[in-house]
């Protein structure tokens, strides 16, 4: 049955929200790549493996693909003939369900409770696992000697149970009593402040890594199949207990493994239990952060988003829209002719009155160059471009960027580019000369400046705007989605079945997500002071892209020497990368004075349209550590508005204004 129209397709968009049968449903994969995102788990690989990203990254919905349930789904149900086909049996567990709060304590964390936390979470994945292996002895296909079985998993006790089960269903019950009983112990002891008390019926590591083994001894079919646990939201353990799970990593054995998903910041501690020592990345575990990856195959990711769209209309009941390009569905500016259509996203020029961008260059023109009245008028009037607002302002930006050094040249060049700008309206290219250069690099900034001038808000349109600003996570996309889908029908347009979704439902969509993704990422420490640092990297990206004579063209990033910043400098930027406020770009950036790589990052796509700077990572420049420390660490933020001022200078007022600049901040 159809689902009505009226439904909002981009409202779902976590992988929690999905039955596993709407997992597998809803399950899209990287276009031309031999094995997929499957094969980015790796799940066939005895190595353990952590699988970070950021919020909706993907994570969840790709560890639940490859979980036992989904498996069977697409084997006809048969969890053990998948398991056999595959060559892997997952089983998912999303550690949000442990309520690990109940274990936590400071650090330094005491023995006693340690322990209580591993015993009981060796039990919790124990009884996933065996409710998994239940499942796959149900199958027809398999041949499994379950009392025999359950008598050897019986063995691996240090404690035998005072009824000791005889089939998987009492062995299961046993152990969900036994966790229970830790449940009450401890919500108990808790409450009297005890200690909680109970008998350790099994040595760590033994149920974990000891029933698969069994299992493949019981159930030869099973023999080569690799027993992967998939530990999601690992977040949500503290620095105590992640040592255990640690330590769980380094001592894998037999025909088990383990995959851990989890946040950037997941992460606390790369320590062990007892000694310490950290486990080791490449020898014990791989990493791997699945959003840059995604980031690194554009291609790749944009076929595997048009894929999801295309199942989430289909899903809600549009069809059509579902079965064609998505791309005809979103309004753009035209950018053929130089962005003519931008005209009539502005307000109407009125009569015998001058653009807001030639008022504001007449005012600079008398202020800065001393130039009287009919010189001001002339130089306007050579700027002209009749019914072309756009190539109008590019004439001006040219015509600040190209400042006269002399007052005497300064009508010539007004003359010189405006003739240029009016060849450009002709469709004259090699008469636009030096000009149509500049667009081709300049557009998008000159497109903002012209928004500006006119105090419009900058609009973001196009499907392809949309997939470049979920910056490689697919929940970016569908929450952007979600709400210009949202803003369409109530400007009382027909999404996905009539017309085009506007140009201003799109841009006031993508600022709904913005808002969205703003408040949503909120550091749980010191997350007041790098708000305050991403934001004033953004006002800086901003200004420049505003300004005079940008020195970067749709400026979105900036370099820094790590080395030379201030601890919290380091922080700040620790943080501000794990939350995906900024985004951390492998490759660096040399250093234009000391040829060194220094760090480069990226303001996260998402917020771009909060301050109205550029989504697509072209322009990036280097940040000196005394403007970044003072951008960064707290204590230097008192040097902030000198240090930018410095920075800005050449930028924001022409030559000949008496502002000083200082080249090296340039």
């Amino acid at each position: 049955m159809a689902r009505s129209s009226q439904e909002n397709p981009f409202d779902l968009n976590k992988a929690t929200d999905f039955t596993d049968q709407e997992i597998a449903e809803q399950w899209v994969d990287l276009a031309n790549a031999a094995g997929g995102l499957v094969d980015i788990l790796n799940p066939k690989s005895r190595m353990p493996m952590l699988l970070l990203g950021g919020k909706g990254s993907g994570k969840t919905h790709l560890m639940r693909y490859c979980s036992a349930p989904v498996q069977a789904a697409r084997h006809s149900g048969d969890v053990a003939q998948a398991a056999i086909t595959d060559g892997y049996l997952g089983i998912y567990v999303s550690l949000d369900a442990l309520n690990t709060d109940k274990f936590a304590r400071q650090e330094p964390v005491e023995d006693h409770w340690s322990l209580v936390f591993a015993h009981y979470f060796e039990l919790w994945l124990a009884t996933a696992l065996l409710a998994t292996i239940r499942d796959c002895a149900r199958s027809q296909s398999l041949a499994f000697s379950e009392p025999e079985f359950v008598a050897a998993v019986v063995e691996v006790f240090d404690t035998e149970p005072a009824v000791v089960p005889s089939n998987l269903n009492e062995l299961l019950d046993h152990l969900t009593r036994t966790r229970k009983n830790i449940d009450n112990v401890v919500n108990n002891s808790r409450l009297r402040g005890e200690r909680p008390i109970f008998d350790i019926t099994f040595s760590a590591g033994r149920l974990v890594f000891g029933i698969p083994e069994l299992v493949s001894r019981h159930a030869p079919a099973l023999r080569d199949v690799l027993f992967v646990y998939l530990i999601d939201e690992v977040e949500n353990l503290t620095a105590d207990q992640q040592r255990f799970l640690n330590s769980l990593i380094r001592y894998r054995r037999g025909s088990a493994t383990i995959r851990v998903g989890g946040r950037l910041y997941g992460m606390k501690t790369f320590e062990t239990t007892g000694s310490g020592e950290p486990i080791r990345r490449g020898a014990e575990y791989e990493r791997v952060v699945l959003d840059e990856i995604l980031r690194e195959q554009p291609e790749q990711y944009d076929g595997l988003v048009r894929s999801l769209v295309a199942k989430r209309l289909k899903r809600a009941g549009y069809a059509a829209a579902a079965q064609t390009a998505i791309d005809p569905y979103f309004e753009e500016l035209d950018t053929r002719d130089y962005w003519r259509s931008v005209d009539r996203h502005l307000p109407k020029p009125k009569e015998h009155q001058l653009a807001p961008y030639h008022r504001k260059l007449a005012i600079d023109l008398k202020s800065n160059l001393g130039l009287d009245e009919p010189t001001i008028t002339t130089i306007i009037d050579a700027l002209q471009v009749p019914n072309h607002r756009f190539l109008e302002k590019a004439a001006a930006f040219q015509y600040r960027k190209s400042w006269p050094a002399k007052l005497d040249g300064a009508v010539s060049l007004a003359f010189e580019v405006g003739n240029q700008a009016r060849a450009l309206a002709q469709g004259d290219r090699e008469a636009g000369g030096d000009l149509g250069s500049l667009i081709s690099y300049f557009s998008s900034d000159i497109l903002a400046q012209l928004f500006h001038d006119y105090a419009r808000r900058l609009p973001y349109a196009g499907f392809e705007t949309m997939v470049e600003l979920s910056q490689g996570i697919t929940r970016n996309l569908l929450v952007n989605l979600k709400h210009i889908f949202r803003r369409s029908r109530f400007a009382g347009e027909e999404p996905f079945v009539s017309g085009m979704i506007s140009i201003k439902s799109q841009s006031d969509g993508v600022r709904d997500g913005a808002s969205w993704f703003w408040e949503d990422a909120q550091p749980p420490s010191g997350g007041l002071q790098v708000r305050d640092a991403v934001e004033s990297i953004a006002v800086l990206f901003r200004t420049v892209r505003l300004s005079h004579s940008p020195s970067e063209c749709a400026l979105c990033a900036f370099s820094v020497p790590l080395e030379s910043l201030s601890q919290n400098s380091r922080r700040t930027l620790s943080v501000a990368e794990n939350w995906s406020y900024l985004v951390k770009l492998q490759e660096g950036r040399r250093n234009k004075n000391s040829k060194r790589i220094d760090a480069l990052y990226q303001l996260g796509p998402m917020l771009a349209p909060r301050w109205e700077v550029s989504e697509h990572r072209r322009g990036t420049i280097e940040l000196q550590p005394e403007l970044a420390n003072a951008i960064l660490d707290p204590a230097h933020r008192g040097e902030l508005p000198t240090l930018m001022k410095k920075r800005l200078a050449r930028l924001v007022a022409p030559s000949g204004s008496g502002v000083p600049a200082d080249p090296r901040l340039i």
